[in-house]
């Protein structure tokens, strides 16, 4: 029986460590997590707006028709406005969401992305 509860209490022993740190390593790995999923954010909102913003100059440059053969059009909600003085401003819009890397955000980050552009034709 002795020789039992020794066997029992030297693998109690080598566990030694394992809880702190567990309690080390939960909380690091939240912390890389949520600062990774911070730098992703701004970048994917740079992007995103990079993105739109092209397709939108890219509408006021050459027009519709090689909008619609692009291979890689992000087909943003485009509205027309014209100009007293002929040609037209246009003004894009698309709702751009980002995944999430960490626990801790409950929600998806969505955000709307603007472009401006002018048609002189």
């Amino acid at each position: 029986m002795g020789i039992r509860i020794r066997r029992n209490f030297s693998i109690i022993r080598s566990e030694v460590g394992t809880v702190e740190s567990a309690l080390v390593l939960i909380p690091t790995v939240l912390l890389f997590l949520s600062v990774l999923q911070i730098a992703a954010g701004v970048l994917g909102r740079g992007i995103a707006i990079n993105e739109l913003q092209g397709e939108i100059s890219r509408e006021g440059l050459i027009g519709s028709n090689a909008l619609e053969s692009s291979s890689n059009s992000i087909n943003p909600d485009m509205n027309r406005v014209s100009l007293p003085g002929g040609g037209t401003i246009i003004v894009g819009s698309k709702i751009f969401s980002i995944s999430k890397f960490t626990p801790l955000i409950l929600f998806q980050d969505k955000f709307l992305v603007r472009g401006i552009a002018i048609d002189e034709k």
